[in-house]
């Protein structure tokens, strides 16, 4: 290259420098630095969000876990001002009299509020009456000689003392692994449809349907477009002739004019006018239910108040079975025949309820288990056909105890995890409602819904011969209904008013309608839960289930850690009462003809009863004599009396022969429900009690459950 070659390029470099703006040919390492800088600090303000987020997210989490320790550090702070604004003048002794004295006062005070209202156990006594007076004399201390290291120390050896029985109350559930993902189920591919099969069904709608002297006469099936699954049309009925109902109770008549499945015609109210003349009127033609709909996990709308039940026949939402609305708990009827899917159904919707975490389910079975066996085992409660009255005395009192002790300004019931909605679900319905209790049940679902204690029903017949009275059967209906195939045709038309018979539903398993007022007038498929036994059934016939597919025990299980652990104490020991006064009136041997106290209602408060069976009571009117079926105390020196009294619970007379027959031996409860010549279902509560007391340990499951005592229970 040549010099002057050189010279002419450098030229004309210095020439483009020189023709470029000033912000391009400026130095902009100090900007650089600047954006960077800029940069670095957002940054460091959205990781110090972040983690103040997630150190919120902990505290939320844990915050019943970490209040007996937000309790302590108030009371350090509290000392230490009253120490300092004390000693300016001068007056430390006063003021550590006055603060002692305002403490054991406020512990007074509150236990006797929350015995008063129930939400504290007498259990609970003790304990109390220690935390109130170590609070008391530890800040009458701190206040005269202020916060030391010794008197720190004291604070924090209470705070884990006194908050080991509380942390054992709101322990964590515990961790549920992950479910694995499972493959969906092949679903109905959209259809394609062309202008002449859009024009095929208004034509045979004119010939067979609307044509004159036929069933619709004068109706016109008119602009048919399509969508998902099929085909929509406008249907026009004749004016002053025709309605939606009428449309409904023909739909298989229709279903012949039109050569289709009436199971896939679906007449609705028409969207955007108010015209009752027009009629929303689809013909599904590829049903995304046709083939098997699984229940693959629990599914909720509405906010998480309803629980989904399975897809609508056009594909078009689900059906829903709806369990909570502001203010309102709500129960329901499901109706179907032998085969139907009733009883999954009932299995969906009670395994929806517990993974709420905010519901308490009961389960009565005119079958004594037999219809759904893992809502039996699983449920908080279960009950057979011969407790059906004290079940029902049980729920009045609870509904009773709730009703007295709403929240000040409150219209309604909103559920919670410490104050749970009570879903009591009722199999085999004719077995469990009689003449005598038909009203009981009618007054428990009309009125208890406002207090969260909602009422679910299922049988076979929807007809009054099963639910006797209009006023039950109304009064479950207005709050869900589902018709699946009934096995009589008069059966099905008196559940859907006359609007269709669910007699003609297809022979699917779980193929049914919503009958409710507000529900769509469209046929749905009922998710399919299946069973261990289902998935051998299939395996054996070369339809095995979907891999990876969970069964419905699986899902129960999972359901020990989503569930609800406990009512709330107060509905808790209103329902205890009603138990303890029937078990006093089984063990009170010749005097159980007589009038029970516990079944007299007291004025203000809780019923009367004689003992308790598996706990303290709250504070009740003084009982004047001991009852006939009171075992006598035992013989004691005046100075064990107190010993006794706190280390040997209260037992009555069946809890005594139950654990006398696990002494002996009896591990199981048929075995020793022959011993002592109670029900079975009266032992497993029995033993239920027993396990909450320590007295006994609970091993295996269902036919292998074992029962052995403890230590403490052999010393009972």
């Amino acid at each position: 290259m040549t010099t002057q070659l050189e010279t002419e390029i450098d030229r004309t470099v210095q020439e483009a420098v020189d023709t470029l703006p000033d912000e391009l040919a400026a130095d902009h390492t100090a900007t650089a630095d600047e954006q960077a800088d800029q940069q670095n600090r957002s940054q460091r303000r959205a990781q110090a969000k972040a983690e103040r987020q997630l150190l919120k997210e902990i505290e939320q989490r844990n915050r019943q876990q970490l209040m007996p320790h937000y309790i302590t550090a108030g009371l350090v702070g509290l000392a230490e001002a009253i120490h300092t604004l004390s000693m300016q003048v001068q007056a430390a002794g006063t003021a550590a009299l006055l603060t002692g004295l305002a403490c054991a006062a406020t512990g007074t005070v509150g236990y006797w509020m929350l015995r008063r209202r129930e939400k504290i156990l007498q259990g609970w006594a003790l304990w109390s009456a220690l935390l109130t007076t170590a609070t008391a004399v530890w800040m009458v201390v701190a206040v005269l000689t202020g916060l030391t290291w010794g008197s720190l120390a004291l604070a924090l050896a209470a705070d884990y003392a006194f908050g080991a029985r509380w942390w054992a109350l709101h322990r964590h559930p515990a961790p549920v692994a992950p479910a694995a993902p499972v493959k969906a189920e092949p679903v109905a591919e959209p259809v394609d449809v062309d202008e002449s099969q859009i024009a095929l069904y208004p034509r045979r709608w004119a010939d067979h349907v609307g044509g004159s002297g036929k069933v619709l006469a004068g109706s016109k099936l008119v602009s048919g477009q399509p969508f998902e699954h099929g085909i929509e049309y406008t249907l026009l009925l004749n004016r002053g002739t025709h309605d939606l109902d009428m449309v409904l109770s023909s739909l298989s008549k229709i279903a012949t004019g039109l050569g289709h499945p009436a199971s896939q015609l679906i007449a609705e109210e028409f969207e955007g006018s108010d015209d009752p003349a027009l009629v929303r009127f689809r013909v599904v033609l590829s049903s995304p239910v046709k083939q098997d709909v699984f229940f693959r996990e629990p599914q909720f709308e509405n906010g998480g108040g309803s629980i989904v039940l399975g897809p609508y026949a056009d594909g078009i939402g689900h059906a829903l079975w709806r369990l909570y609305t502001e203010d309102s708990m709500w129960g329901g009827m499901v109706i179907g025949g032998t085969g139907s899917g009733k009883s999954r159904l009932i299995e969906v919707i009670g395994l929806g309820a517990l993974f709420t975490g905010k519901t308490y389910v009961i389960h009565v079975d005119g079958q004594d288990g037999a219809s759904c066996p893992q809502l039996w085992e699983h449920a908080h409660e279960r009950y057979g056909s011969d407790e059906v009255d004290y079940v029902l005395k049980r729920l009045a009192a609870m509904q009773h105890h709730r009703q007295r002790n709403r929240p000040a300004g409150d219209p309604g019931f909103t559920p919670s995890p410490d104050f749970p909605g009570i879903l009591v679900i009722v199999d085999e319905a004719h077995v469990v409602i009689t003449k005598e209790n038909v009203m009981k049940w009618a007054a428990l679902a009309r009125e208890a819904r406002k207090v969260g204690l909602a009422i679910v029903m299922g049988d076979q017949d929807g007809s009054l011969e099963t639910f006797i009275k209009s006023v039950l059967r109304g009064s479950l209906r207005a709050g869900n209904a589902v018709g699946l195939k009934t096995d009589e045709r008069a059966q099905g038309q008196i559940m859907s008013n006359g609007k269709f018979n669910l007699h003609d539903l297809p022979s699917i398993p779980g193929f049914g309608h919503t009958l409710g007022e507000a529900s769509r007038h469209a046929p749905f498929k009922g998710q399919f839960l299946p069973s261990r036994k289902n998935a051998k059934n299939r395996a054996a016939e070369g339809k095995p289930l979907p891999k990876g597919l969970l069964l419905v025990e699986d899902w129960y299980e999972r359901s020990r850690h989503a569930r609800v652990r406990q009512l709330d104490r107060g509905t808790a020991l209103a329902g205890d009462h009603s138990r303890r006064g029937t078990a006093a009136r089984q063990d009170s041997g010749p005097d159980a003809g007589q009038p029970d106290p516990a079944d007299q209602p007291a004025k203000a408060g809780l019923p009367t009863v004689p003992r308790p069976t598996r706990m303290g009571l709250p504070t009740v009117p003084r009982i004047r004599a001991a009852a006939a079926s009171t075992p006598p105390a035992p013989t004691a020196a005046p100075a064990q009396t107190s010993v006794a009294v706190a280390t040997k619970p209260a037992l009555s007379e069946s809890q005594q022969k139950v654990l006398q027959a696990v002494r002996d031996g009896f591990a199981q409860p048929g075995a020793i429900s022959g011993k002592v010549g109670l029900t079975r279902q009266q032992v497993g509560t029995l033993l239920n009690a027993l396990l909450e007391e320590g007295l006994v340990t609970k091993s295996g499951a269902g036919p292998a459950v074992r029962y052995e005592l403890t230590a403490r229970g052999e010393a009972a």
